[in-house]
């Protein structure tokens, strides 16, 4: 097989794998849990407590806390805001993405599968369209597991027993404080899994398991002991994955049949194009029970069945098994992403049309551009540029392509919907414009019962102060209060006032 391109070519395409991941963690507004996860944080470094997390002022019990710590870290290293806030993702995939080389070129003794494995997982539609890129737990997440599946498999490959056990523990740990209770089954599970196909389960010792138990419960221990309320914040935790089991949704067959069927189509959607490419390859056929595909196989398995399982599963859950399955799929789709394209003139005619689309979507949306600067627009259109005049006229294969076509697809995408997200929710305009009429670091009531939280998350941003439920002279509002108070601005429904 000849040079393949991301052998002549890996610093192109790594800049514009991170050109495309960047892309939109300036213009789009905050979306889904971004908000929750980055306010709780804020508060956290406000609040100086690391352990109680606090959320408008009020207890927060809902997710761990080693997310926002995070969070925290970097944002008061680098400066508050959304975009360093989803840089954290966007570091996470790239991390995970050099973890999977490792453990493919470990696991199959080819660079070339091994390059093609991290490819294939940092094209996965749902990591590199989205959650690749906002500022939410997943993609850390997975970080953080499969971390602790990588170190622990070198660790046991070279006979560090013990060590192995305590690292498998500390990351099961560290899995807890990212995620909940479903850590405890995950990393535990896979570890297992590990030392049978490693063949050390003859090996193993009661002072090994012994340190394995204690990675787990010293770091559980610091956070616990530290907490105010920790039977509250435990419960909380164990309603927050047990409500989504079949038991917690007991009495809904019908329910947790459709999420059987439907579970899996969510999935494969979740993993386009390359299962898309698996049913037009027809490569699935040419599977070959080989050992380290049925390690694979069983680890995916294994890890799946609790959401297969559970009517309340998310398709985002399975983010923690993207990695085991780009291992899978780099040999089953190895010759199909090589395969030379004979004529490049569709594929051209395809890139320019897009790119026609993008400067429509542009003019059409100015005003939203010209507000929030056209840096990061030409930065991504000047490497996307350079990179695809590479890619077209030295390399002709599927695999570059790819990388194109999700380029074009992600710059598509935020170019429409950011502006129409925007326009449909306007918190960050509101929070901008209220920003200018407040002082640095103030105290700010927030009096409607339902809670915006993008608004409180970007006013707390602005105006490096504090949105809370409680307290402060300022207010926000989406209806006149009752009382004396001043007007100080109105702006799109909502009214900024002093008491």
């Amino acid at each position: 097989m000849k040079k393949t391109l991301v052998f002549k070519y890996p610093f192109a395409l790594g800049v514009l794998f991170f050109a495309v991941y960047l892309y939109g963690v300036h213009y789009l507004p905050l979306r889904g849990e971004e908000a929750n996860r980055i306010l709780t944080a804020y508060e956290t470094v406000k609040n100086g407590d690391f352990f109680n997390l606090t959320h408008l002022g009020e207890p927060y019990y809902l997710k761990p806390p080693l997310f926002e710590w995070v969070l925290a870290g970097i944002n008061t290293l680098l400066g508050w805001s959304v975009e360093i806030s989803r840089l954290i993702s966007v570091l996470s995939s790239f991390a995970v993405a050099l973890l999977v080389y490792l453990f493919a070129k470990k696991l199959y003794g080819d660079k070339t599968l091994a390059l093609l494995s991290s490819f294939i997982f940092l094209t996965i539609g749902d990591l590199i369209l989205f959650y690749g890129f906002v500022a939410e737990i997943d993609a850390f997440h997975c970080a953080v597991y499969f971390s602790g599946v990588v170190l622990t498999f070198f660790l046991l490959q070279r006979g560090r027993l013990k060590i192995a056990f305590f690292t498998a523990g500390l990351f099961t740990a560290l899995a807890f404080l990212t995620k909940g209770f479903p850590a405890l089954y995950h990393l535990p599970l896979t570890f297992l899994v590990l030392i049978f196909y490693l063949n050390l389960w003859r090996n193993l010792s009661l002072t090994a398991v012994l340190s394995g138990i204690g990675g787990i419960v010293l770091p559980l221990s610091v956070w616990i002991f530290n907490l105010k309320s920790p039977q509250t914040y435990l419960l909380h935790l164990w309603w927050e994955s047990f409500n989504r089991t079949p038991l917690g949704e007991s009495g809904k067959i019908t329910t947790f049949v459709v999420h059987i069927f439907t579970y899996p189509l969510l999935n494969l959607k979740q993993l386009l194009p390359h299962s898309l490419y698996l049913f037009i390859s027809k490569a699935w056929k040419n599977l070959r029970v080989s050992r380290e595909t049925l390690f694979l196989l069983t680890l995916i398995g294994l890890n799946y069945l609790p959401y297969l399982v559970s009517p309340g599963a998310r398709g985002r859950y399975i983010i923690i098994l993207f990695p085991f399955v780009a291992l899978l799929l780099s040999p089953l789709l190895k010759s199909f992403l090589f395969k030379e394209i004979r004529s490049l003139k569709p594929a051209v005619a395809g890139i320019f049309l897009i790119l026609l689309l993008n400067v429509f979507l542009v003019v059409k949306n100015l005003a939203f551009f010209e507000h929030h600067g056209f840096l990061s627009l030409l930065g991504f259109v000047l490497v996307f540029v350079l990179t695809a005049f590479v890619v077209i006229s030295q390399q002709s294969n599927l695999l570059g392509f790819t990388l194109i076509f999700l380029a074009l697809v992600k710059f598509s995408y935020i170019n429409y919907y950011a502006p129409w997200k925007e326009k449909k929710h306007p918190e960050r305009l509101i929070a901008e414009r209220f920003s200018q009429k407040l002082p640095k670091g103030v105290k700010i009531r927030y009096l409607p019962k339902g809670v915006n939280m993008e608004l409180c998350t970007y006013l707390d941003l602005y105006t490096k102060g504090l949105v809370t439920k409680r307290g402060g002279k300022f207010f926000i509002s989406n209806t006149p209060p009752k009382g004396n108070y001043k007007v100080l601005d109105t702006y799109k429904g909502w009214i900024l006032g002093e008491f």
